[in-house]
């Protein structure tokens, strides 16, 4: 597999960002905002908060975290409890994601491959992206001419730009077409690095630094990531001998095969159930980190129920294909036994975000339904906590119910489907009006009614309410 370079003298380093900003831009033409009842377009990062490095995209904190000099090369396991969301893996396993509409009906049978292929050796599933604000764009951009970034196959590195983050893989060219690229690029959007970069690689590899390359510098250095599992001269993420890399006399016998795998070796699969695996685990946050609270915060509600979608799709949670909701139509019931219930108390208990949907994680493995779907998993333990403030399921439920008939109604915004877009829960349209109005006059002390007639005022004041009537 040969990918292309990006040289990281200054120069170059900054020019690469701007491309890579500039051929990013087509994503946004894949995303029509014109019409409502479709999620809000988003833009990718900006030319400061991504670093190319051979095929990967990286945060300037996480590039700067994996070439900062290490003391010495470890070869310790890295602890596969402790990577999360920070060194790359899929909340509970889900890869929302949203594909560019110029691939080829044989590139999407590949992609649609190795999608199930990823999906049968770890707890992952790839699912279409309905409303979520983090998800995985698949683009087919080609790379521009004059670019330094030479090849257009690429990823970012997992969800390592954080939650509720849009993250891409470029499968431009012929990426498509080769099953075996495109088992690459996703093993990257997985949380894969390359294996030939590995801190312990010099006992199985000799990397040669050519001042004439200055892409050897870069696309061979190692990286101070933690390693999971023994390192894998077939690994899917290890590239080919060449005048950079070539292999310990010992390893000599690997030669045709090092960097040609069709698939996921063995060892690839066991990483990636083992990394995935580990999130369903006993929070490490016990006690309340923040201050008491009976304010919330949009964004914060907003990724709570994205996550809570999450788990109810997962195959950790409740294996439910089609997350909150039910036959298309969003569960609020579920939204209000996990959100109202137990969620924005223990934020108001002065738990943090992490801490408050650990306890709703452990709570859900704790029904029967849980247990049914997951014979042999642990049930795990939610933290206790005191509660600064109490909300009435039930009234929440009520309301969701409200504002779903009055997004359909014909006095209201006339969506024929109220608050669901493609199939799935309107959870911006939740989070502006029961979170940002409607909770908010209730924690002022204004009645249930009251605190409607206020949240549908609001509605009437929109432009599209304006423009429908």
């Amino acid at each position: 597999m040969t990918l292309a370079s990006c040289p990281l003298t200054t120069k170059a380093l900054c020019v690469g960002i701007v491309l890579i900003a500039a051929v990013f831009s087509r994503i946004v033409r894949t995303q029509s905002e014109q019409d409502p009842h479709l999620p809000q377009r988003q833009s990718y990062p900006g030319p400061n908060e991504v670093i190319q490095v051979d095929d990967m995209l990286l945060t300037p904190e996480r590039y700067a975290e994996l070439t900062a000099p290490a003391p010495e090369v470890s070869r310790r396991q890295g602890n596969v409890y402790g990577l999360g969301v920070r060194f790359g893996s899929w909340d509970w396993g889900v890869i929302p994601y949203e594909l560019a509409p110029d691939f080829t009906e044989s590139e999407s049978r590949n992609l649609a491959t190795t999608m199930r292929g990823w999906e049968s050796v770890a707890p992952i599933v790839f699912v279409p992206r309905t409303t979520q604000s983090g998800f995985l764009a698949i683009t087919r951009d080609a790379p521009l001419a004059g670019s330094t970034i030479g090849s257009p196959c690429f990823s970012d590195v997992g969800q390592g730009r954080g939650l509720g983050q849009m993250h891409r893989a470029n499968l431009g060219g012929q990426c498509g077409n080769s099953v075996s690229t495109v088992y690459h690029e996703l093993g990257h959007a997985l949380g894969l690095h390359h294996e030939h970069q590995r801190a312990d690689r010099d006992s199985y590899v000799t990397v040669v630094f050519d001042p004439a390359i200055p892409s050897s510098n870069t696309n061979y250095r190692k990286h101070n990531f933690p390693l999971v599992g023994p390192y894998d001269l077939l690994s899917i993420m290890h590239y080919a001998p060449s005048a950079a890399i070539t292999l310990l006399p010992e390893y000599q016998s690997f030669a045709n095969q090092v960097g040609r795998a069709p698939a996921p070796s063995a060892t690839d699969q066991n990483v990636v159930a083992l990394i995935y695996n580990a999130q369903l685990r006993d929070s490490a946050i016990r006690v309340p980190t923040e201050a008491a609270r009976s304010r919330f915060d949009r964004a914060d509600m907003l990724l709570a129920m994205e996550r809570l979608h999450s788990f109810y799709m997962s195959r950790m949670g409740l294996q439910r294909p089609q997350g909150l909701s039910i036959q298309g139509r969003p569960d609020f019931l579920g939204i209000a036994q996990w959100i109202f219930d137990i969620y924005l108390p223990a934020r108001s208990g002065g738990f943090s975000q992490v801490g408050a949907f650990d306890i709703v994680a452990a709570a859900i493995t704790r029904t029967d339904e849980w247990r049914q779907k997951n014979p042999g998993r642990t049930p795990l333990t939610p933290s206790g906590y005191r509660a600064a403030v109490s909300l009435n399921r039930d009234e929440f439920l009520d309301v969701l119910n409200r504002l779903d008939r009055f997004y359909s109604a014909p006095e209201g915004l006339q969506r024929p489907n109220g608050l669901s877009i493609s199939g799935g829960p309107d959870f911006l349209g939740i989070a502006t009006w029961i979170f940002d109005i409607y909770l908010t006059e209730r924690l002022n002390g204004i009645s249930p009614n009251g605190a409607w007639t206020i949240t549908e005022n609001a509605i009437r004041n929109t432009g599209e309410w304006r423009s429908k009537h």
